[in-house]
């Protein structure tokens, strides 16, 4: 397990969250790292220079609990301020293969009802509300947009 780039915890960053939702259940892993050891999280991390803000929610979902999956929908965006600036944005994620399988961040991987998940111990309250939103029926997804951009370069536009 390499430490986490010092890049991650200095000046701006962009996180990345995957909601996998499994009928009544969305996916948890429990952190085995010094940053989170032992809570109980959506899966995620940093976006890295090269790839889309999906594309890191998928990648982030594969190496941390073994998933395949791919983006539905912007779920979520918590932006936060002061000397760690941050922006972490969440999609909505269709599992397409796999079982939950923890990777080298974290020591468990498996789906939680939300009755579970109001059992569990760990659980950071932004965690909490994303899975609640995740499963809930009423919930509402900004969707990718196709549009051409004067600027050259990939973008996405996601619109509700």
């Amino acid at each position: 397990m390499s430490p986490i780039p010092a890049r991650y915890n200095t000046g701006y960053n962009v996180g990345v969250g995957g909601a996998v939702v499994d009928g009544d259940r969305v996916l948890l892993v429990r952190r085995s790292t010094a940053h989170g050891r032992g809570t109980w999280q959506i899966p995620g991390g940093f976006s890295e220079p090269d790839e889309t803000l999906p594309e890191a929610a998928v990648r982030e979902v594969q190496e941390e609990a073994g998933l395949t999956t791919e983006a539905q929908g912007l779920l979520a965006v918590r932006s936060r301020h002061g000397e760690d600036h941050s922006t972490y944005v969440v999609f909505l994620l269709r599992r397409v293969a796999g079982e939950p399988t923890p990777g080298d961040e974290v020591d468990a991987a498996r789906f939680f009802t939300m009755e579970e998940i109001d059992e569990l111990d760990k659980v950071p309250e932004i965690n909490r509300a994303i899975a609640a939103r995740a499963l809930s029926p009423s919930r509402e997804l900004l969707q990718r947009a196709a549009v051409e951009s004067p600027i050259p370069g990939p973008y996405d536009l996601f619109l509700g």
